[in-house]
């Protein structure tokens, strides 16, 4: 084991760039620095200004640089929430043996993925994949769940894929050009879902809410595989644009009136006078915390109701969860979740358990700094970009710590790394 190892992971958002350096030299993550500034440059998911989004990351890394007294160096992974992301179902044939059955070995599964890679043909790498398999077919007519040792003259595959957009891509690309270098490259809603689902919620099914400033992500999981993901244009951007309306005051006060005073409900909101600077950026208005809550209270409730329809659609359209309803309820992750009370709107829209997503796994990560970082909603996408990382590459030991194989960059140059992704 080397005497330090540090993975630093980004993930870059609509309204902010979130960003840990986490060092595995004493063999278990321990984040040595943590970094959230605001993203310039970008509007509705699409690069406006590539000056700004780059000094925007110049600034994220300039910080996190000065945290641990040394340049960055180590393992950097970025994920993005900006631009659109696709969830496909495809299927993958390979004939074993056209007369006689013969064992499947890893090689045929490998070869299976190979081939499904050979068929998506991605033009850039920077338009990330993330990869579930949903099952395994043999002969057409037996379901299993790991082939290997099996006998068959064909093997087929069902996955889910999900991929990102031009957008996405360009986000990327721009963002990282000439700053870090190589990286691998996620997409922050699966990141984000990664890090605070369990297994067994994954399993049984579970609906993930990612409250971004940009849009609202849902993802249901059932089978440890992403089934459905919608995407809602309403989001957190339509409450600040509401404050600043109703108020009469900018953008910027009324985001900074979300962060320090915003509460979900207006319910026994206790009484404070709150004051803020007019449009002209002179004067001072007043309101008070009630009135700003019952602002914030009616969009947010437009999102939950437009998110409850989508469970109602999935329960209907999914006969095991007809009778029960999604099994794991509600898990709410993005900047929104960090919003005061937003867990009991929630649980009275939905009327199904609800939690604020963090990190699952608390075992894995330590933060001797600032222990909050580790349960913060904010920071999921990028502790959930370590967590795939590591299961795609076999990085460390689950027992020892130790790390025993470093696999070549880019998921795409080495369908071995994919291979470790679908068994890791």
């Amino acid at each position: 084991m080397p005497k330090s190892h540090e993975i630093v992971s980004i993930d870059i958002g609509n309204e902010s760039i979130k960003a840990i350096v986490v060092d595995y030299s004493e063999g278990y993550g321990n984040v040595v620095a943590f970094s959230n500034v605001k993203t310039r440059g970008i509007e509705n998911g699409e690069i406006k200004d590539v000056v700004s989004l780059n000094e925007s990351m110049l600034q994220i890394i300039e910080d996190l640089e000065e945290q641990i007294g040394k340049e960055l160096k180590g393992d950097f992974l970025i994920s993005s929430s900006c631009g659109d992301f696709t969830l496909s179902e495809v299927t993958e044939e390979l004939l074993l043996n056209e007369k006689e059955e013969g064992y499947i070995s890893e090689e045929h599964v490998s070869k299976l993925t190979e081939n499904l890679f050979a068929d998506i043909s991605p033009a850039n790498e920077k338009n990330s994949l993330h990869l579930f398999v949903k099952r395994y077919v043999l002969d057409d007519k037996k379901i299993v769940v790991n082939p290997i040792g099996m006998k068959a003259r064909k093997l087929s595959a069902v996955y889910t894929t999900v991929m990102g957009s031009e957008r996405y891509r360009n986000v990327v690309e721009y963002a990282t050009k000439d700053i870090i270098g190589d990286a691998e490259y996620y997409i922050s809603p699966i990141s984000s879902a990664e890090a605070v689902l369990s297994n067994v919620e994954k399993d049984r099914g579970i609906l993930h809410v990612d409250l971004g400033y940009n849009s609202t992500i849902v993802t249901m999981y059932h089978a440890n595989t992403p089934l459905e993901m919608e995407r809602i244009e309403i989001s957190m951007k339509n409450v600040i644009k509401d404050i600043a309306i109703v108020l009469k005051t900018s953008l910027q006060e009324a985001e900074r009136l979300l962060r320090t005073y915003g509460v979900a409900m207006y319910l026994d909101v206790e009484p404070l006078t709150i004051e803020y600077k007019g449009l002209d950026g002179r004067s001072i208005q007043r309101t008070d915390k009630e009135y700003l809550s019952r602002i914030i209270y009616a969009r947010l409730r437009e999102i939950f109701m437009k998110v409850k329809k989508l469970y109602k659609d999935y329960t209907l359209k999914y006969p095991e969860f007809s009778n029960v309803g999604i099994p794991g309820g509600i898990v709410l992750t993005g900047g929104g979740a960090a919003l005061q009370r937003i867990e009991a709107l929630a649980s009275d829209v939905f009327r199904c358990p609800v939690r604020i997503g963090s990190l699952f796994d608390t075992e894995k990560f330590k933060c001797e700094v600032d222990e909050s970082v580790i349960s913060s909603p904010v920071y999921t996408a990028a502790f959930g970009n370590i967590i795939v990382y590591e299961r795609e590459q076999n990085l460390y030991a689950p027992i020892t710590g130790e790390k025993f194989k470093q696999s070549g960059k880019g998921i795409f140059k080495k369908i071995s790394d994919v291979f470790g992704k679908i068994f890791g």
